[in-house]
């Protein structure tokens, strides 16, 4: 409980940032939309995971209105490019074609968003989780109470992912009042890490059951370790294949593309409605950043899964 009041007394009221702000107007906007739906029990456990301070009906308020912000610019200026620069034959089918690619875009934004944070946070955990247990296995091999033990992890002044998950714990017994079972079972079922969940619910079971907790920490201990270094093992193998793709598909097909422009070039041609110099514009402002973003994503996701 000295916690929680020690902090009430140190917290200022917190300054709204540009995403508050934004997620106020969203939700005045089209909330009213929004309402309507049925509350989506899915989606609210995946936005807790993601520790997001977003219901389900502000989540898609938010991208409505993010869609309605951007689509309506962009048809503009794609037919101003096409049909008023370039003056391209297809100005049409590009306008459509670019405008529906930024609207997709726009509105995957937020779930990408909600799926990267749970990525991070499921990669903080499990990559504090081997450590976090071993000084759980030392506190309960003191004789503390499991109680106890949560909430001197809790008061570490080093701020971590998983200390903030166990004051998540303490906060849900020593403020709601629920039990320590409850508490680890909530914490469990918002937990994005599998692992993490896992030791949440073995822990409490061993709790209501009984048995020896010190024992169990320290092998969980071990065999997270493990498992952590087998999985980052073979991200490393796998980093040898990422390159292999790159040089090939994109630094390879990009060079295919430009000559391909050069040679269209000497004889006049066209491709698509787009000449020579428009090709190479495209290919760029366009195709070389989306080539290296896509590969940098896939890189990201699969070193967010070794943890």
């Amino acid at each position: 409980m000295k916690l929680f009041k020690n902090k009430e007394k140190k917290q200022k009221k917190p300054k709204k940032d540009f995403m508050d702000t934004y997620k106020t107007i969203a939700f005045h906007a089209v909330g009213w939309k929004t309402k309507k739906q049925k509350t989506n029990e899915n989606l609210l456990i995946k936005l807790k995971k993601a520790d997001l301070s977003f219901t389900p009906e502000l989540y898609h308020a938010v991208i409505l209105f993010t869609l309605l912000l951007v689509v309506p610019p962009s048809l503009l200026l794609f037919y101003f490019i096409f049909n008023v620069i370039i003056q391209s034959s297809q100005w049409i089918l590009y306008t459509l074609a670019l405008t529906a690619i930024t609207a997709i875009f726009a509105g995957a934004y937020f779930p990408f968003v909600v799926q990267s944070k749970i990525s991070n946070r499921k990669q903080q955990i499990n990559k504090e989780l081997p450590f976090a247990l071993s000084e759980l296995s030392i506190l309960a091999s003191t004789g503390l109470t499991p109680i106890k033990i949560f909430r001197q992890i809790a008061q570490r002044e080093e701020q971590s992912t998983l200390t903030n998950e166990f004051k998540k714990i303490v906060y849900k017994t020593d403020i709601e009042g629920k039990d320590l079972i409850t508490a680890l079972s909530e914490s469990a079922k918002e937990s994005p890490s599998d692992e993490y969940r896992e030791a949440l619910w073995d822990i409490a079971n061993m709790i209501h059951q009984g048995g020896d907790l010190d024992v169990y920490l320290r092998d969980k201990a071990d065999t997270s370790m493990q498992l952590k270094r087998d999985i980052q093992k073979e991200f490393i193998e796998k980093l040898g294949t990422y390159s292999e793709m790159y040089i090939s598909l994109v630094l390879v097909g990009i060079l295919f593309i430009g000559i391909a422009a050069f040679i269209m070039d000497a004889m006049g041609a066209t491709m698509a409605g787009l000449n020579s110099e428009s090709l190479l514009l495209a290919l760029t402002y366009g195709l070389i950043p989306l080539a290296v973003i896509a590969v940098n994503i896939i890189v990201s996701m699969s070193y967010s899964k070794s943890g």
